[in-house]
């Protein structure tokens, strides 16, 4: 089952928080087959992937066909260009490590059309450290403990986060949990992040990951939240999330810095 959570961190609460339910408008879009375009800038990952799809709902996994052929350029505010290469169909690479402060814009031309997007890369957040606690009594689960993520929001700021808590060899393994926060509330001070989507036990190498996302992309995933929390997600006529995407098209071209770091749970 899928998990999409948003946050704004209050100040004086340190591991509860409560969802962010912002009003949002969303327009509805028809169930005609539409362009989806996946990608994001990491400076954790030295190849760029950008994926094209199609989908009819967009919000079943599993029914996305391919999009062979199109020509897909990378740049950034130094002049560099970058050509993407087509490895296999509809999925589009190249060597681009990402830099913190550095501007993004991606060019997408496809069956006739041309969509564009631009975002910049937001500087890293550090891990401070890794805490645990025994998993409380109120959850669905128990015996074991849960996961603490802290850092310093840096202070003037507007940082955007998602928090990635896994055992050390599920890494690398598909998402179905997805956590985001904004630091609206507590800008310069110190956070804590308590993961309580699910307990380990001692002798489990947990990593915890820790994005600092561009605000386009925390606002994707925000608003993708939304649908989740709504019903609108798998509905005839499903919503949009909101997305740096020109055009009628689906998806995001995204952006973020990691931190990672490592604890061994003990009794």
């Amino acid at each position: 089952m899928n998990t999409i959570k948003t946050f704004t961190l209050l100040l004086g609460i340190v591991a509860l928080f409560t969802s962010c339910r912002d009003i949002i408008d969303i327009e509805l879009d028809s169930v005609e087959p539409k362009l989806v375009i996946d990608g994001a800038v990491t400076d954790i990952n030295d190849t760029l992937v950008i994926q094209l799809t199609k989908s009819v709902d967009y919000f079943e996994p599993g029914i996305y066909p391919p999009v062979p052929g199109a020509v897909i350029a990378v740049s950034d505010n130094l002049g560099n260009t970058h050509q993407l290469n087509e490895t296999s169909s509809g999925v589009y690479t190249d060597y681009l490590p990402g830099t913190e402060g550095n501007k993004y814009t991606l060019s997408v031309e496809v069956e006739g059309e041309k969509y564009t997007a631009e975002v910049e890369m937001p500087y890293k957040v550090l891990i401070d450290s890794i805490s645990v606690e025994p998993t409380p009594d109120y959850l669905e689960f128990s015996g074991g403990y849960l996961v603490n993520c802290h850092l310093h929001d840096p202070f003037g700021v507007e940082n955007f986060y998602r928090l990635k808590v896994s055992l050390v060899n599920d890494l690398e393994e598909p998402d179905d949990v997805l956590v985001v926060y904004d630091d609206a509330y507590v800008n310069g001070n110190q956070i804590t992040l308590r993961w309580d989507e699910e307990q380990f036990f001692p002798q489990d190498t947990v990593v915890v990951e820790l994005q600092t996302l561009a605000e386009s992309t925390y606002e994707y995933y925000r608003t993708l939240s939304a649908l989740f929390e709504s019903g609108m997600i798998g509905s005839a006529n499903p919503a949009n999330p909101i997305t740096n995407l020109s055009g009628d098209v689906l998806g995001y071209f995204g952006a973020y810095t990691v931190s990672r770091d490592t604890i061994i749970i003990s009794e």
